[in-house]
């Protein structure tokens, strides 16, 4: 007897169930596509998908994220646009192109004077809006605490890929390194640019891009393992002038919760302030006439035609090449001490400091290598006379060359007090009064050196704390360097996470108030609270009012 034929499946009834097994195949349990993106190489952002690389002991690395477009051709000096889609999955396994700079190779042997690689590359490349980020990996729990890293560099120089997070990352941060646009493309005011911008001023495009950077974090750090509701944004020098200055802008308003600013003021007497948008427009219009763009009416387009290395070299090298925001634009409608007298600033928790001997880096720069040699105690005098004029000798007074080993020693304190040590500790004062600052000062006197430096010791020099924040291949640190970075490192991620750095396994580092005035010493023999900063670099000569 015959066997029954096999009843027909409908043919759409076969593509159902195929499709079924596939989806089922494809897409795994919500909860399992939460555990695989805490340690995948492969995550989605807002413009499409990326492939980073691990870098360790469970530490990955994306590179070479694009959050913004190009800044090029009709795009040079206006605010950033948003990065296009690709398709696909995009390489992040290596860094972009850092923003177009001169090379700072200018010590007599063509070496750096910077250990970072943009210093001794330099770059012409303006497709350079790119960020890099740090994660640890993760099977799960609470989102981690996000530190946006604004390198420094006088805005001139530097990028974000000469930062190795992966310190921070294994202390359970996810650490995001940023490109952003440097000197005159980055802070050119000129009427002519200002009478395109619908708020009739520019300048600030660098500003500008580390805020496009920080709304990509708000939209995508979550797929990296990170939280977009506790975002720490800090830098050093430049990094951390400017930001000081989003703490006062209110297009930064939201972006992060707490803010770190190492050696970097502009709130304060001392500090780097903004220009007006009328002195940096003034400057703006010399720079154009140099690089031959003299007439207003044609500037902005002459401007635009120019190669990218006839811009740089219009802008000096050194200290010559320094640039920086200027008030007038939406980002920074007001100077920050201004924004603090009226209240209107972003005031969120800050861990704000400085080193011990800030200024012996540009005296053995600029006095040793490319000046011709060590002050004498008359060079000196006469130096301090030329650049203070009617208050030299009182300067002279309180920094006499006899108390210190060598005149160049005591040109170095005058310039760590005046420009970093006592406007730090008044941005400490100021900021407290609307929320927590803990304050530092990072001493340690054998910190590995960037430049040799015959003739000036260099002690904790400006940037000797960021080899220990910081892996640097070039910078090998001693057991007792390597527990002091196990300390700082530890302090810079429960602030990241908290607001607070003290934990249980570390000293315990006071708040500081101005009445307190306690400054926490970062040292490889000592970590503990002082209240004799502002004896110890003279802040009643610079800044003899109650605060």
């Amino acid at each position: 007897m015959r066997s029954p034929s096999p009843r027909r499946t409908p043919a759409r009834a076969v593509i159902a169930v195929v499709a079924l097994l596939l989806s089922c195949l494809a897409v795994a349990p919500a909860s399992a596509r939460a555990a695989a993106a805490h340690d995948s190489l492969v995550l989605r952002t807002d413009r499409g998908w990326v492939r980073g690389a691990a870098h360790g002991d469970g530490i990955r690395v994306f590179q070479g994220i694009p959050f913004a477009a190009p800044p090029t051709g009709e795009l040079r000096w206006r605010p950033p646009r948003p990065a296009e889609r690709w398709p696909g999955v995009r390489d992040a396994t290596a860094p972009g192109h850092p923003c177009p700079q001169l090379p700072l190779t200018l010590l007599p042997d063509g070496g750096p004077v910077l250990p970072g690689e943009s210093n001794r590359t330099g770059s012409t490349t303006e497709d350079c809006l790119y960020l890099n980020v740090w994660t640890p990996a993760r099977t799960g729990g609470r989102p981690l605490p996000v530190l946006v890293w604004l390198h420094g560099g006088g805005n001139a120089y530097g990028a974000g890929s000469d930062y190795d997070g992966s310190a921070l990352a294994a202390r359970g941060v996810v650490v995001v390194t940023v490109n952003y646009r440097l000197g005159a493309l980055g802070f050119l005011a000129h009427p002519a640019l200002s009478s395109e911008s619908e708020d009739h001023a520019s300048g600030d495009y660098g500003l500008m891009d580390q805020q496009a950077a920080l709304r990509w974090v708000r939209r995508n750090i979550g797929a990296f393992g990170g939280d977009h509701g506790r975002v720490t944004l800090g830098g050093q020098s430049a990094g951390s002038v400017d930001t000081c200055a989003h703490i006062a802008s209110p297009t930064a308003a939201g972006l992060f919760q707490r803010a770190i600013q190492q050696s970097g003021s502009c709130a304060s007497d001392g500090g780097l302030a903004p220009l007006t948008l009328g002195a940096a427009e003034q400057r703006g219009t010399g720079f154009a006439a140099s690089a031959g763009c003299p007439d207003p009416a044609t500037a902005a387009a002459c401007l635009r035609a120019l190669p990218t290395s006839e811009l740089l070299r219009g802008s000096g090298t050194g200290t010559a090449a320094l640039w920086g925001p200027n008030t007038g634009p939406r980002v920074l409608p007001r100077a920050p001490d201004r924004a603090w007298a009226e209240g209107r600033v972003n005031a969120v928790p800050t861990l704000n400091g400085s080193t011990h001997d800030e200024y012996r880096y540009f005296t053995a720069l600029y006095v040793d290598l490319l000046g011709g040699g060590p002050l004498t105690p008359a060079s000196y005098a006469a130096l301090i006379g030329l650049q203070h004029g009617d208050r030299a000798a009182a300067l002279l007074r309180t920094y006499p060359a006899s108390a210190y080993p060598s005149p160049n020693l005591a040109y170095s304190a005058v310039g760590t007090d005046q420009r970093f040590a006592c406007p730090a500790r008044a941005d400490s004062r100021l900021y407290g009064t609307r929320a927590p600052v803990y304050a530092y000062e990072f001493h340690d006197p054998q910190a590995p050196p960037f430049i040799p430096a015959p003739h000036t010791p260099q002690g904790a020099f400006h940037a000797s704390e960021l080899a220990y924040l910081f892996p640097m291949d070039s910078l090998r640190l001693t057991p007792a360097q390597r527990r002091l970075s196990a300390t700082m490192t530890t302090y810079w991620a429960r602030f990241a996470a908290t607001g607070d750095p003290n934990g249980s396994h570390a000293p315990a580092w006071p708040r500081h108030t101005a009445e307190g005035d306690r400054v926490q010493v970062l040292a490889p023999d000592r970590v503990a609270s002082t209240t004799g900063f502002a004896a110890d670099h003279h802040c009643a000569f610079w800044h003899p009012s109650p605060t």
